[in-house]
């Protein structure tokens, strides 16, 4: 096999350099057009010449933002790459965009991919498609059995259109594409990054598959243009390419370049970027990409002499790297020929996945040879033996400037952790006393719970003392007294056993019944709350519903509201005192709504009850966990929430719990 390149200049020049080259006669032929002036038109025009010229030929064509010409790279230029092979098959297709960029990756997969194909070369067009889900749809048809390479298609940094041709068809929107099949074909796939994370990571709070809309709850054009100012981020989608995101996935660091803004403040990018990952920034170094593209070109020479190499690399880096780009490849394209260009976004394949990069150089090395005989190089152009003076110079401030950002992301993110460390101590710390207040509260209850039984039982015992005074104690009567002396006391037990399991916390998570759990609580507060001439009515939908997780976290939280609507009635004279307690069932979720008639909460305080040490309370009358402590709970044990709503004549706190279970 062997691949010769040309720059286009015009029709006549075209036609006479196939004919010196004999093309016509080669049957499995792949063109690659690699096209720097993205004009219709001319597109249409040479894929016209060649399909006629060459009806064998398999051909696919992009529009890039710079072309790999043999050992140089250009730009706005339009290079012809012919590979031609003499043992592997060449089949081609192009396809167009319909439902989702996975079902255009899936069927152009189909139509391409046999047990036999040992690489595939795919195009995308580079503005509107979601390249990681392409790739996604194309995994699924070949499960990692053959190499995916090649890129998504770039416009020169216009961000306006970008066009593949496929045969003599030019395809706006979708992806073209050839498979190599043949046992003889040798191929292998590597990459060279070179990006650093700088800064301290953020979360993704908002994103729809590639579409993102939010770093740590701010619009994410407002936080680029926070960090890097208004001149800069005025020229996203563009500056985006150069200051990537950068994240982690399967321990590779992997750039995500913006290719769309749009007027709500998101920004699309090449690749998805799940809610809640954590990214950084990324920052370009020219000393180090060109150190790491040699050593990565002088290790691939090492296991292997390919005949032909594809490059296919990224905008950021020839607009980085400017006429140093062609430094790059200089070593491998004295040893093999080369072609390809620089893209929107950049295809690689392990045995693992199928990758989209960003900000990254993949290098496609192919031969139908063995990889360890030495390549002739008949095809290869002659090179200008002159030996190049151009010294890289050491980037020193951009290095400088890299390692102190880092070192202070690193300073920052350590006393972030240390003050979160102190917080939730802290929290612990409050969190145990308040229980203990809560506690100290719950016995004043069980001091009213107690007093009625234990009247009760005073009296017995002097009424039995008295009639066997008078001898007129009868054994009926004993054996009667006695039952009911016993039967308070086991009252009075099971009292203690509720309070006991509620100083004592549940280890374990467990499924427990509702009905149950607020059976217990008024066997607590019960008598206390009718003391107040508070009725508490108590509405269940169904019995049987239940919950799995710590039953004494969720007591705690109801008896805190109970006993903030029990304080708040202390504040008002009022008749017909009523807390409802509700439980239902609501898309198979459960909820739990506690309402009072005690006035309610004033309308300028009630987004603050919810904040950390807030209190309407006198100091030092504040008891229970508080309200923050009650949604936290909620939130990080039920997963679910704790609202609030005014009523006409009070509160009603709705307490959003976990998935209903049936626990009879």
């Amino acid at each position: 096999m062997f691949t010769i390149n040309y720059k286009y200049k015009n029709e006549e020049s075209l036609k006479s350099w196939i004919l010196e080259n004999e093309l016509e006669s080669k049957k499995e032929c792949l063109i690659q057009l690699f096209y720097g002036v993205p004009k219709k038109k001319k597109i249409q025009q040479i894929c016209s010449i060649l399909s006629d010229t060459l009806p064998n030929a398999n051909i696919i064509g992009t529009t890039t933002d710079g072309e790999v010409y043999y050992e140089n790279v250009t730009s706005e230029k339009i290079i012809i790459s012919v590979t031609i092979f003499e043992k592997t098959k060449v089949h081609s297709e192009g396809v167009k965009y319909k439902n989702s960029a996975y079902e255009m990756g899936y069927e152009i997969a189909s139509e391409l991919y046999t047990p036999e194909t040992k690489v595939l070369i795919l195009f995308t067009t580079g503005l509107h498609i979601d390249g990681e889900q392409f790739l996604n749809g194309v995994r699924a048809i070949t499960d990692g059995k053959c190499l995916v390479a090649g890129g998504m298609a770039s416009d020169n940094g216009k961000f306006k259109q970008t066009y593949l041709s496929h045969q003599n068809k030019i395809i706006e929107k979708g992806a073209v594409g050839v498979a190599l099949d043949g046992d003889t074909l040798k191929a292998k796939h590597t990459y060279q990054f070179g990006w650093d994370s700088v800064g301290l990571p953020m979360k993704v709070t908002k994103s729809v598959n590639n579409r993102v809309y939010e770093l740590n709850g701010s619009s994410i054009v407002d936080v680029y243009e926070k960090y890097f100012g208004e001149n800069i981020a005025k020229y996203l989608p563009k500056i985006g390419v150069e200051i990537p995101l950068m994240l982690k996935r399967d321990e590779i660091k992997i750039a995500r370049a913006c290719i769309n803004k749009f007027d709500d403040g998101s920004l699309l990018f090449a690749g998805d970027i799940q809610e809640g990952e954590e990214v950084r920034f990324g920052i370009g170094s020219v000393d180090t990409i060109l150190k790491n593209s040699k050593n990565m070109c002088k290790q691939l020479l090492k296991v292997c002499n390919p005949e032909t190499v594809f490059v296919y690399s990224c905008m950021a880096r020839r607009r980085l790297l400017k006429s140093k780009s062609s430094q790059e490849i200089k070593s491998i394209a004295k040893k093999s020929t080369l072609s390809g260009f620089y893209t929107n976004g950049e295809f690689y394949s392990d045995e693992k996945q199928n990758y989209l990069f960003n900000e990254t150089m993949t290098l496609l090395a192919l031969s139908e040879t063995d990889f360890s005989i030495k390549v002739k190089d008949s095809h290869l152009p002659k090179k200008n033996k002159e030996k190049t003076k151009e010294k890289v110079k050491d980037n020193k401030m951009m290095l400088a400037l890299t390692h102190m950002t880092n070192v202070l992301a690193k300073e920052w993110q350590g006393r972030i952790d240390a003050e979160v460390e102190i917080n939730e101590e802290q929290s612990k710390q409050n969190f145990q006393q308040s229980k203990l207040a809560q506690m100290g509260d719950m016995i004043g209850m069980i001091a009213h719970q107690w007093r009625q039984p234990l009247n009760a039982i005073s009296a017995t015992g002097i009424n039995i003392s008295l009639l066997s005074s008078m001898g007129m104690l009868e054994d009926k009567k004993v054996q009667e007294s006695s039952e009911f002396i016993q039967e308070q006391c086991q009252n009075m037990s099971s009292t203690i056993d509720t309070f006991m399991n509620f100083v004592k916390p549940s280890k374990e998570s467990a499924k427990f019944n509702l009905n149950h759990t607020v059976k217990a609580i008024m066997q607590i507060m019960g008598t206390q709350l009718s003391n107040h001439n508070i009725d508490v009515r108590v509405e269940i939908e169904d019995e049987s519903i239940g919950l799995e997780g710590h039953e004494d976290l969720l007591e705690q939280v109801i008896i805190n509201i109970l006993s903030n609507a029990r304080d708040a009635f202390e504040e008002i004279e009022k008749n017909n005192k009523y807390i409802k307690i509700r439980i239902r069932e609501k898309d198979k979720r459960v909820e739990i709504e506690i309402e009072d008639n005690a006035g309610g909460i004033p309308k300028e305080i009630r987004e603050k009850i919810f904040n950390p040490y807030f209190t309407t309370k006198e100091q030092g009358k504040g008891t229970g966990i508080g309200l923050y402590m009650s949604m936290d709970i909620m939130k990080k044990s039920f997963e679910g929430d704790l609202k609030y709503r005014a009523t006409e004549d009070g509160s009603c706190f709705i307490m959003l719990c976990g998935d209903s279970i049936e626990d009879k």
